[in-house]
This record gives structure tokens, sequence and C-alpha cells, in this order.
């Protein structure tokens, strides 16, 4: 892998034609610490990804390293946390300064990310054929 990539360890849950669908654990910084067992500030998260097969031969519950350009990181950012942030920053000086109140102003600017995760999710197909991860032994 080059070093313009990111990668997740994961286990291979599913196999059909033209898709494999790779399980990964997502860990926090928690579960290095030695009070993991009686905290109760559990913070694991599972996450699934599908990857396009590469003509290899691979079997359920094999481990499997999973990997993509940085950019599809820095990308993944922008739509999702980046550009609805700047969106709800703008809508809500911008009505603040056209003479909104304040609650109906912060009311609107939240309500702007209704319509754009719609949009996301509308577009969630030309987004899967851009976001295009990849499967190494």
């Amino acid at each position: 892998m080059a070093e313009a990539t990111f990668s997740q360890k994961g286990i291979i849950e599913q196999i059909a034609n033209n898709a494999i669908t790779i399980r990964i654990d997502c860990k926090s910084a928690c579960s290095a610490c030695h009070s993991k067992d009686i905290c109760h500030s559990s913070d694991k998260a599972i996450k699934h990804v599908t990857v396009a097969p590469d003509g290899n031969s691979y079997t359920l519950g094999q481990s499997v390293t999973v990997y993509g350009e940085k950019q599809l990181a820095f990308k993944a950012l922008f739509w999702g946390y980046l550009c609805p942030m700047l969106m709800v920053i703008a809508t809500l000086i911008i009505n603040i300064e056209i003479g909104m109140s304040e609650s109906r102003a912060g009311i609107f600017a939240l309500l702007v990310l209704v319509p754009y995760y719609l949009l996301l999710y509308a577009l969630r197909d030309h987004f899967k054929r851009k976001f295009i991860f990849k499967i190494k032994l």
C-alpha cells in the first residue's frame, strides 16, 4: 500500500457474485485502557464495507485489510461534516443579519440540513461509485 492510502483490518462476512461485505470493528482508545472492564464508557461500533471482488479467492471469516485513498477520507469529511456545518453557520448568520430572531434563525439553520441529507441520500449511488475501497490479505 502506498503512502497516500488509509487502511483498516476487517473480517469477511458475506461473499456474493459482485460484492464482498467486510465487517470492521471500530474501537476507541478505551480498548487500551486498563480500566475498560469497570468503565461504562463503551465506545465500540461495527461498520460494514462493501468491496468489489478483485479476482482473488476469499472465504467467510477471513481476515483482510480494507484500504482506500486518503483523498477519499477528506472528501467524506467534507460531505459529511464540513459542508453541513458551513451551511448551518451561513444560514444562521444570514437569517440574523436580515433581522430574524435568534431562535427562528437557529431553527431555520438546523432545518437546512433536512434537504441536504435528503440530497446526499438521493445521490448515494453516485457516491458509491466515487468512494471505492479495495481489499488485501
